[in-house]
């Protein structure tokens, strides 16, 4: 008996020291600031860096539509043998009939002819009524809204790794809370079991205490794992390996001076409305590009080529080939052309209607965003209240729980109360600590919602840490 029980009690007693071996081991790790989270998430996620990858695309492309401007000369040379044989009569080309020149016979000539031709050509849209300069616009808008992509999304995930880094902040210290928990239950349970040797308690008391401690055990193994799915999650935003993410501490002092401030308002600025507004800029900029496009075009042309022919001009086909190969004529040709597709027009019309839709879709998205940020921050506002209010009550709730499982404790020791009392004073204490806990990171949560919303969260973030 009495062996089983020195068995009993050693493994209350592993059960309470586990849990400080572990913590002990997790303050080991490496603790690392919000501030150090948000800037390896920044630096090392690949969704930013193929964020940053379209930017560089965009830049790319705004300066190759620069270069549209830019006049085509083309160089040329061939060298041909075949038939001369022409006739009079017009036709279409469409690209693929060769071109045939010399006088017109009788009858054709199955003789051989030589020739070749070199040409320089030069066509420049000179003057298009303000296409290109909406053609730049078009591309440096799509460069906003990639750079503003970029912005947005580093917003994003910075505020993914508070949100983490908060919740682990939180997991952290309930763990703390847990083990306190435990402790506690292990020495009522060792009180229990003296008295309950010595016949002075019923045996269901010293059962009654174990299970309440199985139980606290159990409560720190949940906390624990989804402790360790935060620094997971953590992990994979700042490529840290897992044992090197433990949680830094926090000044919750601070805490009632923030709760009481006016929070400061940057909307206007918000890197989603930003976007949201590059998007609306982007759809007009392409409008504006479909309507010129049906503008005039005015074109500089200029070509200059050299002949050669083994033919003569009295129609006498030289039989050395070979003769055709030099150049023997010489030509140039200057002109200044104006089209206007009048046919465009009407699809034109059509194509800038369905741009304009966009356009009304984008300007929507971007009051929907403008109203959700709104919102939200006279939520957090909201939150912000009702959480200073709790601050000013909680200490009360603690210190009445913490003497009143003292006092239980005590009238337990003394016959004065049953193991039912203890164990109901222990859980108002567990459950009062967890609400301190509770409470303080839902301020930390709502303070940091006003200033996503606000678009401050960069005055905010030094006072966590």
């Amino acid at each position: 008996m009495n062996l089983h029980m020195i068995a009993k009690k050693s493994c209350w007693w592993l059960l309470c020291i586990f849990p400080f071996t572990s913590l002990f081991a997790q303050s080991a790790a490496e603790r690392f600031s919000l501030q150090r989270a948000i800037a390896l998430t920044l630096a090392h996620y690949p969704a930013i860096k193929a964020k940053q990858a379209q930017v560089n695309a965009g830049q790319a492309s705004l300066t190759d539509v620069k270069h549209n401007w830019y006049p085509a000369i083309k160089l040329h040379e061939q060298l041909d043998a075949g038939t001369d044989n022409s006739i009079y009569g017009s036709y279409f080309t469409m690209g693929m009939i060769p071109s045939t020149s010399g006088g017109i016979r009788a009858e054709n000539n199955n003789a051989l002819m030589s020739g070749n031709i070199a040409m320089a050509a030069m066509q420049w849209e000179i003057y298009n009524f303000g296409a290109y300069h909406s053609e730049q616009q078009q591309a440096a808008r799509s460069l906003n809204v990639q750079q503003t992509d970029l912005n947005n999304t580093a917003n994003q995930l910075t505020v993914s790794v508070i949100q983490n880094y908060l919740e682990l902040l939180r997991l952290y210290a309930l763990q703390q809370i847990a083990a306190d928990n435990i402790q506690r239950n292990a020495e009522v349970l060792k009180a229990v079991t003296a008295t309950v040797l010595h016949g002075l308690k019923p045996g269901v008391d010293s059962a009654v205490a174990a299970a309440e401690l199985s139980k606290a055990r159990l409560t720190w193994l949940d906390i624990k794992n989804n402790y360790n799915q935060v620094r997971i999650q953590l992990s994979i935003f700042t490529g840290l390996d897992t044992l090197q993410i433990s949680a830094d501490t926090i000044s919750n002092q601070r805490l009632p001076v923030l709760l009481g401030e006016e929070i400061p308002d940057s909307l206007s600025a918000h890197p989603m409305l930003a976007y949201y507004n590059a998007v609306y800029e982007q759809q007009r900029a392409a409008a504006d590009v479909i309507r010129k496009s049906t503008l005039p075009k005015v074109n500089l042309m200029a070509a200059g080529w050299m002949r050669g022919s083994s033919g003569s001009f009295n129609d006498v086909y030289d039989k050395n080939l070979w003769s055709g190969l030099g150049y023997s004529r010489y030509n140039y040709l200057l002109g200044l052309g104006i089209t206007y597709n009048l046919t465009d027009l009407k699809r034109t019309h059509e194509k800038v209607a369905v741009q304009q839709y966009k356009s009304v879709v984008a300007e929507q998205q971007l009051e929907t965003t403008r109203t959700t940020l709104n919102g939200l921050l006279q939520q957090a506002q909201a939150d912000i209240q009702t959480s200073r209010e709790k601050l000013r009550e909680l200490p009360l709730q603690l210190g009445a729980a913490r003497a009143a499982a003292r006092q239980k404790m005590a009238l337990y020791k003394g016959g004065l109360a049953n193991i039912i009392d203890v164990t109901t004073a222990l859980f108002v204490l567990n459950r009062a600590e967890t609400d301190l806990v509770q409470t303080r990171d839902a301020a930390w949560k709502a303070l940091f919602r006003a200033a996503y919303a606000g678009n401050t969260m960069s005055q905010l973030l030094p006072d966590l840490n």
